[in-house]
């Protein structure tokens, strides 16, 4: 590794500090760490296929059998297809139909639909081909880092969470732009890593293009790509000692941050910026939804600092620094005697233990705990102090700057989940890099610690499956499967959820279908979006879903009825979603109470919509109709 401490008389910064980069060998791993005869056969070409071939292999199991399976009838999936549907009939973003995030994902999607139709079959195959782009992106950056094996196991457990059969998946998410953030972080990964290892001014334009893609899909991304794109500029004009190196990285990244700039003023452009900020954006800091369920929201995703929280976390470090210290005891101490032995069975005793103790926990809550630890963004923030301190002692060496931008673009990015990091729900959309990093951490402990090249190699194949196995023994039984579920045909494709559901679902739909075809309009509440797409109807209002924090009170609130005094819908179907994750249970009761009273006065309910099959659990409808003398007037 070629190190630069000093520069001899009347040299050229730059030309010197790009000849360092160009000479440095492409792994960053040092000598001690480089692949020997097993590595040297995964880095062929042929068993690099290999390894892209087994990761399709899965991607096409995961999508076959849990095909139609992912997502929510009720909830949120419907704002993803019914506003993309929109923007393809040629309406306009927050002024004609209200959204929460940046506008980059509803506007590809609703592209989506011009080209190939609006079916919900095209999200199932969008969401599905960005899933395996995704692992695709991590296996190349652990190519890149000759980590394979830590890559290609991080890239097969994404496939195993984004096709579980529930809200969180890719196919059918809450939120794309969630999943194409995904797909841009693992990108955004890639270029990074390659871009330490070589001065080559295209891999800076590809960061600068993959941060601009990310800030336009949702904040987080863009603030954790930008952030770290920043660092890489300043850290490489530094190190040459050059401001033409800054110059040029800038003149490549420029044309990203105009293209965000200009989109942000066309945003504004539309109602102003309070308009844009206080009645379309809820997830912006200022925000009402922020401000009165935004603590709610942090927490329940894993952004929780309370006491609790962090003793529990603490607990879980413990638990599975003592897992640790017992498998190195045992692997790695090659004293003679049987002391080893006995320091491994005290921490093994000394874990189950401590599991005994945390008594609420089930077999798939310890198995996380011991191969999928849900604080292991934590890990990886300690890693990147490290590593970044390792790179201020050599400023110039290029390795520690690849494990310094590592670490630190992989915290940032799953800063939110970082003490609850689960194979499963929100935290899916953010951990894969994250993922990656630990099980790099893992891998570059094994590398120092073995003495043997098979040695090492079996415990970083035991490592990689028992990722494996503790992501699918958690993920894998989520949801019902395919074969007990119910289809829904509808013209605008096919869902699969339960009996209940689907037949009171296809009443709805029909009672749709039928007062539309009267020229009669029909408001869904609380939620239930997706009622207007597959009906291929518009929603009575700008406003489609009352969910908690979304209407803001003041003018927002005041805008919605007064549409709904001037062309009031003639039916509202009023279902039993509540809302139990924000401590606000009932739409008009518990929030939105304004908007709740107004219907209340103007219409009388007729009863439940029929069949309504299952139970109160299960999804059900009423229908009120609109006052007679209200209608009169």
């Amino acid at each position: 590794m070629v190190e630069i401490n000093s520069l001899p008389p009347g040299a050229n910064s730059t030309a010197v500090g790009q000849s360092a980069w160009r000479r440095s060998e492409v792994s960053i791993l040092p000598s001690a760490e480089r692949p020997t005869a097993f590595n040297r056969l995964l880095s062929s070409n042929q068993l690099t296929y290999l390894g892209f071939a087994a990761l399709l292999i899965a991607w096409i199991w995961r999508l076959w059998v849990n095909w139609a399976c992912w997502g929510s009838l009720t909830i949120d999936c419907g704002r993803e297809l019914y506003v993309a549907a929109m923007l393809a009939r040629g309406k306009m973003l927050y002024r004609d139909v209200w959204y929460l995030y940046h506008p980059a994902a509803p506007y590809f999607n609703s592209l989506l639909f011009r080209i190939f139709g609006v079916r919900v079959e095209v999200f199932y195959i969008a969401g599905s081909l960005a899933a395996l782009g995704s692992a695709c992106f991590l296996y190349l950056t652990g190519i890149r880092l000759s980590a394979r094996l830590a890559g290609w196991t991080a890239a097969c457990v994404l496939l195993f969470e984004a096709f579980a059969r529930q809200l969180f998946s890719f196919p059918l998410p809450y939120s794309f732009a969630s999943v194409y953030g995904c797909l841009v972080a693992c990108l955004f990964l890639w270029l990074l890593v390659s871009a330490c290892q070589s001065p080559n001014i295209g891999w800076i334009l590809g960061l600068g293009c993959a941060a601009a893609v990310a800030m336009l899909l949702k904040m987080e991304y863009g603030f954790a790509c930008y952030s770290i794109l920043t660092l890489l500029l300043l850290i490489r004009a530094v190190s040459q000692k050059s401001w033409i190196r800054l110059g040029k990285d800038l003149a490549a990244v420029l044309p990203g941050v105009a293209v965000c700039g200009a989109v942000a003023a066309w945003m504004i452009s539309i109602g102003g910026l309070d308009f844009l900020l206080q009645e379309n954006l809820a997830t912006w800091p200022t925000s009402y939804f922020m401000r009165q369920y935004g603590k709610l929201w942090l927490i329940s995703t894993g952004l929780d600092f309370t006491r609790d929280s962090l003793s529990g976390a603490a607990m879980n470090t413990l638990i599975f620094g003592c897992w640790l210290l017992a498998l190195g005891v045992i692997l790695f101490w090659k004293k003679r005697g049987g002391r080893p032995l006995m320091v491994g069975i005290v921490l093994l005793l000394t874990v189950v233990f401590l599991l005994a103790r945390m008594g609420d926990l089930d077999s798939s809550d310890i198995i996380r705990i011991l191969f999928f630890p849900p604080d292991m963004v934590f890990y990886v923030a300690i890693a990147a102090v490290v590593a970044g301190y390792l790179f201020l002692c050599h400023p110039h060496a290029e390795r520690k700057l690849a494990l310094a931008l590592l670490f630190s673009f992989s915290t940032l990015l799953a800063f939110r989940i970082i003490l609850r990091t689960l194979p499963m729900n929100y935290p899916i959309y953010y951990s894969g890099p994250a993922l990656f990093s630990f099980l790099f951490l893992l891998s570059l402990a094994v590398r120092r610690l073995a003495t043997t090249s098979l040695g090492r190699i079996r415990i970083e194949v035991g490592i990689s499956a028992a990722c494996l196995f503790a992501v699918a023994f958690c993920v894998f039984p989520i949801g019902p499967t395919k074969e007990s579920r119910e289809a829904l045909v509808t013209q605008y494709g096919m869902v699969r959820a339960s009996s209940p559901t689907v037949h009171n679902y296809a009443a709805a739909l029909a009672f749709m279908h039928d007062k539309n075809s009267r020229g009669e309009r029909v408001l869904s509440l609380p939620e239930d979006t997706s009622l207007y797409f597959f009906t291929g109807s518009e929603a009575p209002l700008r406003v489609y879903a009352f969910t908690p924090g979304m209407i803001a009170p003041g003018p927002m609130a005041d805008k919605i009825i007064k549409s709904l005094e001037e062309r009031p819908p003639e039916y509202l179907l009023w279902s039993n979603r509540v809302f139990p994750e924000y401590q606000a249970m009932i739409f008009g009761r518990d929030f939105d109470r304004p908007i709740g009273d107004y219907l209340r006065a103007h219409y009388h309910r007729l009863g439940l919509l029929p069949p309504h099959d299952g139970n109160a659990a299960d999804w059900q409808v009423a229908v009120w109709e609109r006052n007679a003398d209200n209608a009169k007037r």
